[in-house]
């Protein structure tokens, strides 16, 4: 398989980049700046062979054996962060959006505000590769008890077994998990159904990262957003580390976004940037955060 520039959709002058062993190529779109595996694996391996379970582990353990010191010192900052601050930052800004679609769109009486399919004040959260559910339980719990009971998650998940286990714990919150790649999987919800998108650490691995876009739009409400979370090209820390970066993964991260090409990216899917604030995209952070809004 051999792209184009996943942002501009058509061939481009491009850079080849130095990081990537080979066989993968690299490369920079000379006109847009996008950065992009030109040389990814087929949808079927991507999903299979290379999916994210095993280049997970795969990397985690290279990294460990090559620079064991970083690599302890990093998982115990993971850890310090998780359990101790108690940060997640997805959930966070996915809690605050919710909490928005709340003010927007008030309850209205039906069915006591419980999330039922008939209900029109519902609340539809989607997460895109979902995997077992867990980013969509830590949302629901931090929601005060009256908004919990408005609100259904949903999944998208590709992975056979994590999409039935995904599936069984979400219906019992009145949403479902499909089973499906993430551009066919939101077909099958109707359009402007959904008040909150994730796409945390997603888009990175998407090799149609565009109309992906264009159909979160699709099946967004109107006031709805996109929450996204990916690798920072831009950090500094990048720049420093070169192929040592761990925000390359081979050969299933094949997208690697900067702030303005995740904000061009935005706008050719009719989305309006409402968030990407300096703390979102600082240059110390390997991570880019951005929420994206339906006009």
């Amino acid at each position: 398989m051999i792209r184009h520039c996943p942002l501009l959709e058509r061939d481009t002058p491009t850079t080849l980049l130095p990081f990537a062993p080979a066989p993968w190529v690299l490369r920079r779109c000379d006109e847009s700046g996008f950065v992009f595996l030109e040389n990814p694996p087929g949808y079927d391996a991507l999903h299979e062979t290379f999916a994210w379970e095993a280049t997970f582990k795969a990397e985690s353990a290279a990294r460990k054996r090559s620079e064991p010191v970083r690599y302890s010192a990093s998982q115990a900052m993971k850890r310090f962060r998780s359990r101790v601050l108690k940060r997640n930052k997805v959930c966070e800004l996915a809690v605050g959006e919710l909490m928005r679609a709340r003010v927007d769109r008030p309850l209205n009486g039906i069915d006591g505000g419980v999330a039922t399919p008939t209900n029109p004040s519902r609340i539809n959260l989607l997460d895109l590769g979902c995997g077992l559910g867990g980013m969509l339980v830590k949302v629901m719990e931090r929601l005060p008890p009256a908004l919990r009971a408005r609100c259904a998650p949903h999944g998208v998940e590709i992975s056979t077994e994590q999409a039935r286990i995904a599936d069984a714990t979400l219906s019992q919150a009145g949403g479902r998990c499909v089973h499906s790649d993430a551009i066919h999987g939101l077909t099958l919800f109707e359009p402007d159904f959904f008040d909150v998108i994730i796409l945390s650490s997603f888009l990175e691995h998407e090799t149609r990262p565009l109309p992906l876009l264009r159909n979160c739009f699709t099946h967004l409400r109107p006031g709805g957003a996109v929450i996204i979370k990916v690798p920072n090209f831009d950090s500094i820390n990048r720049t420093l580390r070169g192929d040592k970066w761990c925000g390359f993964r081979w050969p299933d991260h094949v997208n690697y976004f900067t702030p303005s090409t995740l904000r061009t990216m935005a706008g050719l899917a009719k989305l309006h940037v409402a968030r990407m604030n300096f703390f979102d995209r600082q240059p110390l952070s390997d991570s880019l955060y951005a929420v994206l809004r339906k006009a």
